[in-house]
């Protein structure tokens, strides 16, 4: 049965008030963000997050069970936009099996790093005093790492899951890298000195070939 002229306005209304739940949420999330960009993951507030999005604390937990919750929020948004173009480009690269095409992957790599570097220190804290943001990552990179069909489609199957961890143990790696030269520059080295290092330790890790020619 056709809905009535009287159930019309009774959806346009529902459909008025999700628009600004979804909203709201957006706005406390950009603002989570700001704040944690500023204070870091353990200094950082649920009043600090409320304040900056111009919401009561009543609010927030409308949304938001805690702060590891609007966390997350946060880290998926960031992996959604970038993470899995990045995946699939390791994929391409990976697949190809050349220094060239492996080196271009981790420019771009360390490109994301460098772009996402204010919120990087709230990610490590996250992820070292939360238990709930740690499994999370874990889950989202065990996901991303399902990514990798080409390259692991290479293989004989008894090997993949092997080759797998290998590739998510090599990024793990990048990560610390990055983290801590990129953003806490611990280790001060030219970019182009660290993509050369960092494309000689994967080409030996991943056993691929050095050079650009396939053959």
């Amino acid at each position: 049965m056709p809905p009535s002229a009287t159930d019309e306005p009774a959806a346009a209304l529902l459909s008025v008030r999700e628009e600004q739940r979804l909203m709201t949420r957006r706005r406390i999330v950009q603002a989570a963000r700001r704040v944690f960009e500023d204070r870091g993951y353990g200094q950082a507030s649920i009043g600090d997050i409320t304040k900056a999005a111009k919401v009561n604390r009543a609010t927030f937990y409308l949304h938001f069970a805690n702060k590891a919750a609007v966390f997350n929020d946060v880290y998926a948004e960031v992996r959604q936009h970038q993470t899995g173009r990045y995946w699939a480009m390791l994929d391409e690269g990976l697949t190809a099996g050349t220094e060239e095409a492996l080196r271009d992957v981790l420019d771009r790599a360390l490109a994301w790093w460098e772009e996402q570097a204010a919120l990087l220190p709230a990610i490590h804290e996250a992820m070292a005093s939360d238990l709930e943001v740690a499994a999370r990552w874990k889950d989202q990179l065990d996901e991303l790492a399902g990514e990798l069909r080409g390259y692991l489609g290479q293989f004989p199957e008894e090997e993949r899951d092997a080759r797998r961890l290998r590739v998510q143990l090599m990024v793990m790696q990048l990560d610390q890298l990055c983290f801590r030269t990129i953003v806490q520059k611990v280790f001060v080295i030219e970019r182009d000195v660290l993509l050369d290092l960092v494309c000689d330790l994967w080409l030996d890790s991943l056993q691929l070939r050095r050079g650009s020619d396939p053959s």
